[in-house]
Formats: structure tokens, C-alpha cells, sequence
């Protein structure tokens, strides 16, 4: 599987679907990653994220909760199983996402997908601006050379402060 990336406007239907444009279907080999995808709420408050059959799998296999007794871990399993959505795309390339989802994101007609390296979040796009924090207008250039340089088990050196 390709990584995914870039960003992509979209528009829901009238039913809630939304169109994955080619470059984000065409990163997927279902022989490989499955022919569904999971929809379930987003790591970023506001979003709904797209992950993969196997994508999805190996997240479940990541957070597994067993070894965390108490009732958060309960309450994570219940929120975020019962929550997830298995979809498959039909010959447009079209995905239907779920109404209670989208409520709970808050995400209206206009959207964004954004590429996430193995997942794709769906973003309110003034939202995702805000959340980007890239000063287009100004002189400030992102700061990415620590993350770029990190090696791995070895997290990025600190951003120095500034005035």
C-alpha cells in the first residue's frame, strides 16, 4: 500500500456519501489491504478518519486494552468498536459516512480529505487551517528538520523557545 497523502475538497450528497478521488484509491490494493474500509471518529477533535480492513486490524491489535483493567479502557472498547462503521465503495468510488458520525464531528456539505500516511481524516477545512498552523502569509517557515532527521526510537530533539 501507498502512503496516503495530500489534500482533497469534497462535497457529501444528499445521501452522505462522499467521492474518494483517485489518488487516495488508487494507494489502496485490496489484495493486500482488503476490499472495505472502517470509518470511525478521528484522532483530531472534528474528524472522522478512513482506515483500511488490514489498516484497522493492526489498529485493534495496537490498542488492545486487556492489560489496562478499569473503566476507561471499558469505555474506550464500547466508543470506539461500536462507532466504527465497515464500508465498501461502490463503482464511483463513493463511501457513505455515517450520520451519526458526522454529527459528532460536526462536519457540513463542504469537506476536506486530507491524506495521514495510513489513514485519511475527514476535516471541517476551516478547521483543518487553523489546526495546519502554517503562517502562509508571514515569513515563518514550518519547522520540520527535527522530525525529518529523527531516527527511529528517538524522538525529535525540542523546539527551542521563542520570543
Amino acid at each position: 500500500m501507498r502512503l496516503f497523502t495530500g489534500q482533497y475538497d469534497r462535497t457529501l450528497d444528499a445521501k452522505n456519501r462522499i467521492q474518494l478521488p483517485s489518488q487516495l484509491r488508487d494507494a489502496i490494493e485490496p489484495e493486500r489491504e482488503g476490499k472495505g474500509l472502517y470509518i470511525t471518529l478521528g484522532e483530531s477533535r472534528g474528524t472522522v478518519s478512513i482506515v483500511t480492513e488490514r489498516g484497522f486490524e493492526k489498529l485493534a491489535t495496537r490498542i488492545e486494552t486487556e492489560f489496562m483493567p478499569g473503566p476507561e479502557s471499558r469505555r474506550f472498547e464500547l466508543q470506539f468498536y461500536s462507532l466504527a462503521s465497515y464500508v465498501e465503495m461502490d463503482k464511483q468510488g463513493r463511501i457513505l459516512l455515517p450520520e451519526r458520525l458526522r454529527t459528532k464531528a460536526r462536519l457540513g456539505e463542504s469537506v476536506l480529505l486530507v491524506g495521514q500516511k495510513f489513514r485519511i481524516d475527514i476535516w471541517n477545512p476551516e478547521d483543518f487551517e487553523k489546526s495546519l498552523g502554517i503562517d502562509w502569509k508571514g515569513d515563518d517557515w514550518p519547522d520540520w528538520q527535527g522530525f525529518l532527521r529523527a531516527r527511529p526510537n528517538h524522538p525529535p530533539p525540542p523546539r527551542p523557545e521563542q520570543d
